[in-house]
């Protein structure tokens, strides 16, 4: 394609006139590299350099030469290829694959009311947007996003992460297919809201706006702040400002952004569920949560419940209980994300969530092979765990 007095012209030199196509090339232009999914090899580039995930190669033909290869077997595969091995990235890798997972698995069944499907036990795609197996929703890209920012800003900048999700809306950056297809009305009423004002605290403080859609992109916060609780729980927070202000979404951040801290330093279930988990005495009396954080974490009515007990709508506090439920009750990713879907109702980020805390404690290593294959772009998730851990170096 080459220009000429500002006319596109194709390969043989003849203008472009296709309105359809012009459209497509303007839509293009306006994304620069940067905001683009990286590749995943150097074969498609014509680089000599290898990518930083060439090693993904070598690494997929071991997982599905070998089946259902241990922890051990992984890691031992990882260090004959002299790639980064530590329980730090493993857990990384985990809780960002594991978001994708999540939402991955759960767009099927997305709105559906309990009671009314069949529960699903793969990855199938479908959902309300007709999308392919593996292809994921609204909650991993704005996890990309708040990932990206943290790491080309070297740290929490408000402003940026919310410009990053106005690309997403309005020129599908970090989207799976290219184009923002799903999008919360609480998260798009807050991005035009900051498109207006130019304020980036733009999330709604109303009550009744406590939506799940900053808890389903957390992530990268209680990673890139690995070697601080206080900052993972302070910047959680902080992190939902962007498009939800109202007191219970803020702390849903603020907890749950803790309880990922701990399960990415390999704390047991049994002590991130005994209460509000801190490693410092006296932390939620110095900072106090919300009583409907308190009551549904304290009184652990979820380790009790039966599934047609509990509710996975949008409202965060059930979107909490709900992951908390799966997480609880089963003994494994697989398991628990199936758990945590076929909850139906917003089962795409209830997945998502639970996949955040799950595969933060359990680990990339033994997350389900057959679904990380099936996550479309899924070698963006290991790379941005290594470009995150690298940001946690320069922190120490």
């Amino acid at each position: 394609m080459m220009t000429k007095d500002n006319i596109i012209l194709n390969n043989d030199g003849e203008p472009i006139t296709s309105p359809r196509i012009l459209a497509m090339i303007e839509a293009r232009n306006k994304i620069s590299d940067d905001l683009r999914f990286p590749p995943v090899t150097n074969k498609m580039t014509g680089l000599r350099e290898p990518t930083p995930t060439q090693w993904l190669e070598k690494y997929f033909v071991f997982r599905t030469a070998v089946q259902e290869p241990t922890d051990e077997e992984c890691k031992d595969y990882y260090q004959r290829i002299n790639i980064d091995d530590a329980d730090d990235i493993n857990r990384f890798r985990g809780a960002l694959l594991g978001t994708a997972i999540g939402d991955a698995l759960g767009t099927t069944l997305e709105f559906k009311a309990p009671g009314t499907f069949d529960h699903i036990n793969d990855i199938i795609g479908g959902g309300p947007f007709s999308l392919k197996a593996g292809e994921w929703t609204d909650d991993t890209s704005m996890m990309y996003c708040l990932a990206h920012s943290l790491v080309r800003k070297n740290g929490f900048d408000l402003k940026d992460q919310i410009d990053l999700y106005c690309r997403w809306w309005k020129d599908g950056v970090f989207s799976v297919n290219g184009k923002c297809f799903d999008i919360g009305n609480t998260v798009q009423d807050a991005l035009s809201r900051y498109i207006r004002s130019g304020n980036p605290k733009s999330g709604d403080i109303d009550p009744m706006s406590a939506g799940n859609g900053s808890l389903m992109r957390l992530t990268p916060i209680p990673i890139a702040f690995y070697n601080s609780f206080e900052d993972a729980v302070s910047y959680g927070g902080l992190s939902s400002v962007t498009t939800h202000g109202t007191l219970e979404a803020v702390d849903a951040c603020r907890y749950f952004s803790g309880l990922v801290w701990g399960a990415l330093h390999g704390v047991s279930k049994e002590e991130l569920l005994n209460g509000i988990y801190t490693p410092i005495k006296g932390y939620w009396e110095d900072n106090p949560l919300c009583t409907s954080i308190t009551d549904i974490v304290n009184r652990a009515e979820y380790k009790t419940k039966k599934a047609s007990e509990i509710r996975a709508s949008g409202y965060v506090i059930y979107s909490l209980e709900a992951v908390l439920w799966a997480f609880w009750q089963t003994s494994d990713f697989e398991q628990g994300a199936l758990a945590a879907v076929n909850l139906g109702e917003d089962a795409d980020t209830t997945g998502a969530i639970f996949g955040q805390l799950a595969g933060a404690y359990y680990g990339e290593r033994v997350l389900p092979f057959k679904w990380v294959k099936k996550v479309k772009q899924n070698h963006i998730f290991y790379l941005k765990a290594q470009e995150l851990k690298e940001l946690v170096l320069q922190s120490n």
